[in-house]
Order: C-alpha cells, then structure tokens, then sequence
C-alpha cells in the first residue's frame, strides 16, 4: 500500500521553521504536512495515522476520508497535540528531537496519535458531548486509543518509529497493568468502564450506541435519562441496565442549576427601553478563542424586576469559510455560575473577518437576580471557533471557564461582552386600560 498522510497547514513559523516551505507526505487516507521534521518522522506519523484510522474503521466507526496532521516546530513553544474532532491533528514540538523515544522524551507520541483517533471516532458521532466528564471522554481515548496501539503495531511492525522502540507496551499491556493497579486514577476507571461496554456489546456494538447518543435530545441538567434510554434501544442485553447505574456517576456531568426562580416576559411586556451594560471601555485591545472553556462576565442589576434581553459581544470567526453546523450557547447564571436558563444560536451569527459587535437577542427575556452572569461557549478548535475582543484594563469582572466546571478571572483586560436589561411597562394611571 502506499501511504499518504496530511497534516494541515497551520504552521506556526519559528526560529526552526523560519524561511521553510511545508512539505508533505501522503498516504492513502492521510495528509502530513510539515516543518522542522525530516521526512523520515513524517512517514511514521502518516503511517501510524494510516494504520490508527483503519481500526477505528474495523470498529464500526465513521471516519474521514483523510485525516489530516498538522506538524509545527518552535523552539519557544511546547509539545503539544490535539484534535479539532472531525478530521485534524496539530502536533507542535520545539524541535524534532522532541520525537525521540519515551524514555528519552517522556513523551508518547505513538501512542498519543492513536489516542487522538479514539476522540475523533467518538466526536464525530457524538458532537455535543458537553454532557462528559473527563473520565469519560479521555477514559474512552485512554481505552481505544491502547487497542489501537496494538492494531498499529500488527499492521505496521516493531520498527514503525525512527528511533525505534517497543511500543507495543504503550497499548492494552500498559492499560490492564494500570487497571490491576490498586489506586487507579479516574481516566483509568473511564477505560475500564469503556473496556466492560465493549465486552458486552462487542467492539462493533459501541458505534451504534455512540451514534444514538449524538441523536438523543440531552438535558444538561440532568442528562442520564435521555442517554440511558438511548443505550438500552440499541441493544436489548440485560447487562446495559446494570453497566449503566454504575457508568453513570462517573462518566456523566450534571450542570448544576441555580435556584433562583427564573420569569419570562413577552417582549411587548417590556418598557422597549433597554438599558445596556458593560465593563469594557469599547477598544479592542486583544481577541481570544479558549479553548475547553469559555467568556463570561459578571454584571451587577440596577434592582428587582429587570429582564435580560439581549447579549452583545465583539468578535469574529475563524477557521473554515461555511460556519459549524453546531450552535453557539449561551447561559445566563447566578453570582455562584449555576445556570438560571441556556440558549442556542446559530454559529452564523458571527462572521469571518475584522472583529465586530454581535447581538444575540433572547426570544424569551428572563429576569436576573440581583448580582448574575452572563457566560457564552464557542467549543472551539483549530479550525472553528470565535475570537472574542477583550479591552486593556481588566476590572475584575471578566471570567473564564464553563458553568459547573469552574471559572477563573480573566487579568488581561475586559472582555467585550454587554447585557441589555429592560423593565416589565408600567400601567399608567392617567390612561384607563382599553
């Protein structure tokens, strides 16, 4: 067979790398292109993709007709690799010799580009996964991506890396070690759960059940009863009942929700004078994509009885021209960022480009307590994802993070995030009601 694998041009040029044209090197279902590496490693990486992508294919799952891997090399940075969840792969290193083996490095590169294939086979057929715990979704990569090791080292041999080494101990050998450990941690109790999924419903069962997952209709606050019925339609072995009451508490996250007794109101019921607020001095000093996070601002109302109407935000989208067919969220929470109500919004709703101001209006405005938040989340990747402005100054009022997952402040400025608040009209005594 001859090999192609693709790795995205979205090099960061460095000292290594400057005046360097990306190369690339391809195989049949993957693209590399590359900096700062010989063409030696970028063959192993393709055929390590190549092989990876193959045995999630055996698995029952959809992949990409090509995957592609992005290798970029900066001295000044830091070795890191991730995936966008649908087709790409961006490895940074500082410089190739950040490739060597794991006992010079302690870095598993092979194994990591098989780990990263376990998430994609799993995004692709779950996109929102917001629903997942850490154990949950690196456990299932930990679990996959260790079978896929192996799948590697059977298609491709001993000899797959440059510096050559047996990397057959990073796959199930490494993983049952770590699961007949006697303090394991939680991603290991995720790959064991996953591990006990897959032998009761073989390894082409768990697709279909990932894919009935990405159809289900999940209450954030309380995801396991669409996910349980969900699992149990696609197979009927009495055995699921039981691995899912003691899946559940591990694997799936509950966004807590505010007790503040949230009201509607018809936007008629409203005075039709907004008042905006804002922290942000309205100059765009920085942007910024976060990335398992997002922007959230703290905001103080005038008093009882304001409603919240619309959000603005100063920002533009990047990465592939048509936007994401998933949607933006927005939660307005408490003081304590417990969510009080979530709203959707069309990825469209911001465009490529300079930055600019976008409001996205409630269709149904909700009253705020007294001290609330306002928090928007972009799931962002490599190659989709908003820039949100930030001003220079920070007040104190700008956070980030995700409601129930913690929160930190945010000391490079404001972010350019404002809420409007309206008034429930006032009956006007001097004019009888018709």
């Amino acid at each position: 067979m001859r090999y192609i694998l693709t790795i995205a041009t979205c090099l960061a040029v460095s000292t290594a790398t400057i005046g360097a044209e990306p190369k690339t090197f391809r195989t049949d279902h993957a693209l590399v292109t590359y900096a700062g590496i010989d063409e030696r490693h970028a063959e192993a990486i393709a055929r390590t993709v190549e092989a990876a992508r193959a045995a999630a294919g055996d698995f029952g799952f959809n992949m990409p007709e090509t995957v592609e891997v992005t290798v970029t090399a900066d001295r000044a940075g830091r070795v890191r690799l991730f995936t966008d969840g649908q087709d790409h792969y961006f490895l940074s290193i500082r410089t190739q010799q950040d490739l060597r083996k794991p006992s010079q490095t302690g870095m598993f590169h092979l194994y990591g580009l098989c780990h990263e294939t376990g998430h994609l086979a799993m995004y692709r057929a779950i996109r929102d996964h917001g629903w997942m715990t850490p154990a949950a979704a690196e456990g299932w990569a930990h679990y996959i991506g260790s079978r896929f090791v192996d799948a590697v080292h059977a298609r491709q041999g001993k000899k797959l890396w440059p510096d050559s080494y047996d990397y057959l101990a990073d796959g199930t050998q490494r993983l049952n070690a770590q699961l007949a450990g006697k303090k394991p941690s939680p991603v290991v109790k995720g790959a064991a759960l996953w591990k006990e999924l897959a032998a009761i419903v073989g390894d082409k069962g768990v697709a279909p059940i990932f894919a009935a997952w990405g159809k289900a209709k999940i209450d954030p606050f309380d995801p396991g009863g669409a996910l349980r019925k969900a699992l149990l339609a696609t197979n009927a072995d009495k055995r699921l009942a039981e691995w899912w009451n003691k899946a559940e508490p591990l694997l799936v996250f509950k966004r807590p929700r505010s007790g503040f007794a949230a009201r509607t109101a018809k936007p008629a019921e409203l005075s039709g004078r907004p008042v905006e607020h804002a922290h942000d001095d309205g100059g765009q000093a920085g942007k910024k994509s976060i990335a398992g996070g997002g922007h959230a601002v703290k905001f103080q109302a005038p008093g009882d009885g304001w409603y919240l109407t619309a959000v603005r935000i100063h920002g533009s989208r990047y990465g592939y021209p048509r936007p994401p067919r998933e949607s933006i969220r927005l939660w307005l929470c408490d003081k304590d960022f417990k969510v009080i109500a979530e709203l959707a919004f069309p990825y469209s709703s911001f465009t490529r480009g300079p930055s600019k101001w976008v409001r996205l209006r409630l269709p149904t405005p909700t009253n705020v307590p007294p001290g609330f938040i306002v928090c928007v989340g972009f799931n962002p990747t490599a190659t989709k994802g908003v820039f949100v402005s930030h001003d220079k100054a920070a007040s104190g009022n700008s956070l980030t993070g995700l409601p129930g997952r913690g929160s930190r402040d945010f000391t490079r400025g404001d972010w350019m995030i404002r809420a409007s608040l309206d008034q429930l009209r006032i009956a006007d005594a001097l004019k009888p009601p018709k």
